[in-house]
């Protein structure tokens, strides 16, 4: 439902109505009190009159008696008084609605906004005479002061330029560092600049106190101007090297907040004219006016100070209203959240002028010690908002980028990055909701809403922060022994670290990280239950029941883990070993104390629990064998491709890529079978376990070779027709039947066209029969017979 033209500005005048009373309701509640405690302390002279009067009645009997009648005259008087308003009030109560109580509370509402504008009203009327204690004339003698300032700006501007430009060099080298360094050199790059940045501004300071407590004024004693400046100058400078490194307008990847160069540089200059011109006006020629003229006159220049810098603000917000809300609009993504939050952002401007506004009628309405804690709590917020969005920045960062460790540490634990970047985003997850809660606690307690304080200090406050610091410690110390456990694992089963971690030996590690790391989130658990209340007597009590419960309704799954104790008390099985299990082989990649999961040839992953392993074959113990299953043909001498194979393995041993893989001579055994159309030639390659593949592969690959340079025959799969012969010792006739269609198609084409030349047989494949794999065809005597 879209509103008519008139009635658009509504919700911006409503939300500007109800910033002003937010900005102002604090203020106006701080003076009420203060009128409060003003009101007691006058009346407070009045009981002790009346004490003394009661006293000289007390020491008079019949006085004391008629005293005494009179009261309980009185005290009767007021409960029958009582008793007939509750008679009389009692239905006039019940008949009160609902719209009465909400009109009682609407009223008091009004009355209590239109009070707080009067007094408000009020005290800008008294505006003037602010400014009546300021003389121009007594001001004159103030110019004479701040020339003996001028020699100390020079010395402290003209070192804190000097120094960093000479800090140049350890500037560029921290960012190097920050560039190329890790997850923990980059705060200690930033740490290390924002240090040289306060140096810098250190060294000038103490620089000019020297030459004023020496040269400048009494040998030994130093001047309350000097004195103010210096530490106005510390000030500015402490403040700025901290928004340096916040926006960091020179290098963009040490960015902490998510704006442009051109952005940043032009927040850095705005802030410098506001930040000099506010600590200045207040730490410098406040006190140094109220020391020196009058208070009235101190009191004026602080306004006046405090409306320049607000005017100076005012106008950066006018020049910044277009960037400001491009900027905001990019970080609303969402059409429906961008339709909901186009009128405050368009009109932020507005805002913020507003607020400027309440700053300077708070400015003009208070004492500069009431302002500056005014000003103090809404800072708290606004740093309180902008450590918030720095964190979730770098929380943003983290969880896009990943943590990346030292080359060192990913040696030494080649995992543990990859398990850190695993369980990060958890971590920050958390961290995110906790930084988005004190963001919010602070706000409150800023504008009054919550008093944290108050909160903390009271028994069940205490008790809630308590348990929430030490739940928060508990999971910090797991998450901690859980990286530092799987680190300790790592470097136990790395090839680089430990070449004689044996397979068995990365299985039981392997197995001792997943129980350790079930064993800390019980442990965990158990504590945080703990301090959050919950009595874990009765829970480890009824663990046994549990236990029972499950091992009765789990059946399946006790005999799992059962299976896998016994399987890897026996080693059976490691990881890195191929292995056939459950009718499945494939390389052991994870093995756990209840199944053992698998890789096969083609990539597919198995998981197969212990409890459907009857029989488990292992290739990879001690040693392996490559057998070799050759066949040859029927007519060619087993000697010469006895000859040929041993030549090939020969060949093969002087191969440096499978030598150091052959661990005993050739084994000849013979011929193992007379198949179909061939003599199968059986012989082995004792290899390392896990190699008797690949050599198998490379020793086929050359004994083809040689065969086929000698002309030994591989026979391939065919049948040999015998037809039987008579008992004259002569074969029975073969009748051929000559089929003529393709003559007679080729005489009915007209003679320009040739008949298609017939297709060419391809000549079957020759094919390696091998062991099981050999067709079971009954052969004639022999393949010198006719084909």
């Amino acid at each position: 439902m879209t509103l008519p033209i008139f009635l658009r500005p509504l919700p911006l005048f409503a939300l500007i109505l109800l910033s002003l009373w937010l900005c102002l309701a604090a203020p106006a509640l701080a003076q009420a009190q203060g009128a409060d405690a003003a009101a007691t302390e006058e009346s407070a002279s009045g009981p002790q009159q009346a004490l003394a009067q009661l006293i000289e009645v007390l020491r008079d009997d019949a006085a004391r008696d008629a005293l005494i009648a009179e009261l309980e005259a009185n005290l009767t008087t007021q409960d029958t008084e009582a008793a007939a308003a509750t008679e009389e009030q009692s239905p006039a109560e019940e008949l009160r609605s609902f719209g009465s109580q909400i009109a009682d509370f609407t009223r008091e509402t009004v009355e209590s906004v239109a009070r707080t504008l009067s007094q408000l009203w009020r005290q800008l009327a008294n505006v003037p005479s602010i400014f009546a204690g300021l003389n121009i004339g007594e001001l004159e003698g103030l110019g004479a002061i701040l020339g003996h300032i001028a020699i100390l700006v020079i010395i402290t501007y003209g070192g804190l330029i000097l120094l960093r430009r000479l800090g140049a060099g350890p500037r560029a080298r921290l960012r190097h560092l920050f560039r190329r360094g890790g997850w923990v050199a980059k705060p200690v790059a930033l740490v290390l600049e924002l240090v040289l940045d306060i140096v810098a501004a250190l060294i000038p300071y103490a620089l000019g106190y020297t030459v004023a407590v020496s040269i400048l004024g009494i040998p030994g004693q130093i001047s309350l101007e000097h004195s103010l400046y210096l530490n106005a100058f510390l000030m500015i400078e402490i403040v700025l090297a901290v928004l340096r490194t916040v926006l960091s307008p020179n290098e963009a990847e040490q960015r902490l907040v998510h704006v442009s160069d051109a952005s940043a540089r032009s927040i850095m200059g705005w802030s410098r004219l506001l930040v000099s011109l506010f600590v200045f006006g207040q730490m410098l020629l406040l006190p140094l006016v109220t020391a020196t003229i009058s208070f009235a006159a101190g009191r004026a220049i602080s306004v006046v100070m405090v409306l320049i810098t607000l005017l100076t603000a005012a106008i950066g917000v006018l020049v910044a209203r277009e960037p400001v809300r491009r900027k905001l609009m990019t970080f609303v993504s969402n059409n429906e959240a961008r339709r909901g939050l186009s009128l405050p952002i368009q009109y932020w401007h507005v805002l913020a002028l507003l607020y400027i506004a309440v700053l300077a009628i708070v400015a003009l309405t208070r004492s500069s010690s009431q302002f500056q804690a005014y000003l103090w709590s809404n800072a708290q917020i606004g740093i309180a908002v902008l450590v918030g969005f720095i964190i979730l920045n770098i929380i943003k960062r983290v969880t896009a980028n990943g943590i990346t460790l030292p080359e060192p540490i990913r040696r030494r634990s080649p995992e543990l990055q990859r398990q850190l970047n695993g369980i990060v985003p958890v971590v920050l997850k958390v961290v995110r909701f906790i930084v988005i809660a004190v963001v919010v606690i602070v706000c409150l307690h800023g504008l009054g809403f919550f008093n944290f304080v108050e909160f903390v200090e009271s028994e069940f406050g205490a008790r809630v922060a308590g348990s929430t610091i030490t739940i928060l410690m508990i999971l910090v110390l797991a998450i901690i022994a859980w990286i530092a456990l799987n680190a300790w694992v790592d470097s136990q089963v790395n090839p680089e670290l430990a070449p004689q971690a044996t397979a068995r030996k990365r299985t039981l590690f392997a197995l001792m990280r997943n129980a350790l790391t079930i064993a800390i989130i019980v442990i965990t658990l158990m504590f945080v239950l703990s301090e959050v209340g919950i009595n874990i007597a009765p829970l480890l009590a009824s663990a046994g029941v549990i236990g029972l419960a499950i091992g009765f309704g789990a059946q399946k799954l006790v005999q799992d883990i059962i299976t896998g104790i016994f399987i890897q008390l026996e080693g059976a099985i490691d990881v890195g070993d191929v292995v056939a299990v459950g009718g499945i082989s494939g390389s052991v990649e994870r093995l756990t104390i209840r199944s053992v999961s698998l890789r096969d040839v083609e990539g597919s992953y198995h998981i197969i629990p212990f409890s459907s392993v009857d029989t488990v074959t292992n290739f990879m113990r001690g040693f392996s064998y490559a057998l070799i299953d050759m066949g040859v043909g029927y007519r060619e001498n087993v000697e010469d491709a006895r000859q040929a194979m041993l030549d090939a393995f020969e060949e093969l041993r002087a191969d440096p890529e499978h030598k150091n893989v052959i661990i005993a001579d050739f084994e000849w055994m013979g011929i193992n079978a007379f198949g179909p159309s061939e003599v199968v030639l059986r012989a082995r390659i004792k290899t390392l376990p896990g190699k008797q593949w690949a050599v198998k592969r490379a020793y086929s690959a050359i004994v083809k070779r040689l065969f086929d340079e000698r002309d030994i025959e591989i026979p391939f799969p065919h049948q040999t027709l015998y037809f039987g012969v008579g008992k004259d010792g002569k074969a029975p006739p073969l009748h051929m039947i000559r089929d003529d269609s393709e003559n007679a198609e080729a005489e009915t084409l007209p003679s320009e066209q040739t008949p298609p030349a017939p297709a060419r047989k391809r000549r079957p494949q020759r094919k390696q029969i091998e062991g099981k794999d050999m067709p079971d065809i009954d052969a004639g005597p022999g393949e010198d017979d006719d084909r």
